[in-house]
């Protein structure tokens, strides 16, 4: 039985249905929040995540798992031909997978979005110019007390960033290192407050409400202040819709279902869940699922290829403070090739930290089935910990292409699971090698070296599987992120985007969120205007 949801305190219709409270989801609903609009959140996990259960990620529980911010289940990754079960390194709860992130907030390039001279965009180009998203990240910085210096690469500064403290004293002999070595480090863009007693909190839901996620920048101020509510624990079942329209969102609380109505349905469940949620919602209106009817929802799935190394510093030195504090770009492109930023990660090569690795590593091998040899690991760790213990880790964020085949499987069947297929292009071995290679000569002088041999790819930067374009045939979304067949349906996720650039997408998630609560906005004035018209 499906019964209906809980009303707007101001009507019986939300202006805004968001699935998902994640960093679109969270930013959108703030923006509009702030307009005076009505915003409903629907969202999988909890309202508040905990923070204090030990050792989350080694958890099977899925109540256990949902509790910490984690996702509860694993997916299914078909990475070559190779399937694997992973859980996936994404939150769950308000606040989304910046409950978890690094918080590093890194704008893109304008060779991200467009060609530039030398360097082809492989989509051709984004469906809205990057200088027309420049002010959404300067709006985008401010809201999340973004904090950094200026990149001296960057053709556009960032007005809005805020003074950091000062490094760990590591860092900042590594940054002289680099600068000796003729690179151009900055101190990278995060958004974190740096209270007393900062860890960073990279992989962990902060407790001291210091590192900048959505729940905490966008989420609870909307609550607090705004028409607006938030159901947790529900998991969205499907969208119904017309044939021009949106008109109600399912959701599953329990055993009972609900059925809400908005003006406007905003889908931010990120980009594994939010193509799925749409192949879900089959009618004989839409018996492809909706805004598939070119048969691209869902595919076009991206991800980064991270480039792990290790690096010495050239003297011994504290690593008290702040340790998430270096970037550089002089690898972003490299004699044509899109390559990406370097960063620091925040981390030493300890053995619990190469055992990370490793485990990442052997999950997705052709070895995964070998769970004797997956326990020698550890030995192999605390090998590699004893040899690379005092270096720093660093990443190269190396941008991967979206290709019809790469991407997100439904099955009916099982309709909350993720299913993900994928091939690893000879072309992106190429660039990681390369990438590889050129960070080895780039850091001169240095002790640099490689801790993988193969492209390691980053689940938790999945994107592009409902991605924006002109041409329906070959894209979901319009420019302004709204689904080309639908009215009021729109999508704030990563999945939007149509190539993956070569940093964070967190930032740039934000700041096109702020850019479509605008393009929402006007049309629901629009349509007041012309119901008072009549």
């Amino acid at each position: 039985m499906t019964v209906d949801g809980p009303p707007p305190r101001n009507g019986d219709v939300w202006d805004i249905v968001i699935i998902g409270a994640g960093l679109g989801g969270g930013t959108l609903g703030h923006a509009l929040s702030a307009k005076h609009r009505s915003v409903l959140f629907i969202e999988r996990g909890p309202e508040h995540a905990r923070h204090d259960i030990p050792f989350a990620d080694a958890i099977d529980d899925p109540q256990q798992r949902m509790a910490a911010g984690r996702w509860p289940e694993r997916m299914t990754v078909m990475i070559d031909g190779r399937e694997s079960l992973v859980y996936p390194p994404l939150g769950c709860g308000a606040g989304g997978s910046s409950l978890l992130f690094a918080a590093a907030l890194e704008r893109f390039a304008r060779s991200d979005l467009e060609s530039i001279p030398g360097l082809p965009h492989p989509t051709g180009g984004w469906p809205f110019a990057w200088q027309d998203l420049c002010r959404h990240y300067d709006a985008a910085e401010r809201l999340y007390r973004v904090m950094g210096t200026p990149d001296p690469l960057a053709e556009h500064a960032s007005p809005a960033m805020l003074t950091p403290p000062a490094a760990s004293e590591i860092d900042r002999d590594l940054t002289e290192s680099f600068r000796r070595a003729g690179l151009h480090p900055y101190r990278l863009h995060v958004g974190i407050g740096y209270g007393p007693g900062c860890g960073e909190c990279g992989g962990t839901v902060c407790p001291a409400r210091c590192k900048r996620d959505s729940r905490l920048v966008c989420v609870e101020p909307s609550l607090a202040h705004g028409d607006t509510r938030l159901v947790s624990g529900a998991e969205v079942e499907r969208i119904e819709a017309d044939d021009r329209r949106a008109t109600a969102v399912v959701y599953r609380q329990g055993e009972t279902s609900y059925r809400v109505t908005g003006r406007v349905v905003a889908l931010a469940a990120g980009a594994y869940r939010s193509p799925a949620i749409l192949l879900a919602s089959r009618s004989p209106q839409w018996p492809n699922g909706l805004g598939n009817g070119s048969d691209q929802v869902g595919r076009h799935l991206m991800f980064h290829a991270n480039e792990w190394f290790a690096v010495w510093a050239r003297r011994a030195a504290s690593t008290a403070g702040p340790r998430k504090t270096i970037g550089f770009r002089d690898l972003y492109h490299h004699a044509g090739q899109r390559l990406g930023s370097i960063q620091s990660t925040g981390l030493r090569a300890t053995v619990d930290n190469v055992q990370h690795f490793l485990q990442n590593w052997f999950d997705t091998s052709r070895l995964r089935h070998l769970r004797s040899v997956r326990r020698l690991l550890r030995l192999v760790a605390l090998v590699a910990g004893r040899l690379f213990g005092e270096a720093s880790i660093f990443v190269m964020i190396v941008e991967d292409f979206g290709y019809p085949d790469n991407r997100i499987v439904f099955d009916p069947g099982d309709p909350g699971r993720i299913t993900v297929v994928y091939t690893v292009t000879d072309e992106l071995r190429r660039r990681a090698r390369e990438a590889r290679r050129l960070t080895r000569r780039f850091l001169r002088g240095l002790r640099v070296v490689p801790l993988q041999t193969d492209v390691q790819l980053n689940f938790g930067h999945a994107c592009g599987t409902c991605r924006a374009g002109h041409d329906p045939a070959t894209s979901v979304l319009d420019g302004n992120c709204k689904v080309h067949d639908l009215d009021n349906l729109y999508v704030v996720d990563a999945s939007f985007m149509p190539s993956s650039g070569g940093t964070n997408p967190g930032l740039t998630v934000i700041a096109n969120a702020l850019r479509v609560a605008e393009v929402i906005d006007a049309r629901l004035g629009a349509r007041e205007g012309a119901l008072a018209a009549q």
